[in-house]
């Protein structure tokens, strides 16, 4: 392995240590935690149980004034 090679695979890992970081700060960052829990907060519940679906009615009486 001449001295080149050993240049270039330095320099390879060096841009592939640097996008990693790049990702994983992104991932972690306290924009894409909110942003995860917005989506998460904001999505429909979905169940994978095969039984029948339990809905409970919400309406109220009409105050008479």
């Amino acid at each position: 392995m001449n001295f080149l090679n050993i240049v270039l695979l330095a320099l390879l890992g060096v841009v592939v240590i640097a996008t990693g970081a790049w990702a994983l700060r992104h991932f972690f960052s306290p924009e894409a935690r909110l942003d995860r829990r917005r989506r998460r907060s904001n999505s429909r519940v979905i169940s994978n149980a095969k039984r029948p679906m339990v809905r409970f009615s919400v309406r109220t009486r009409k105050k008479k004034d």
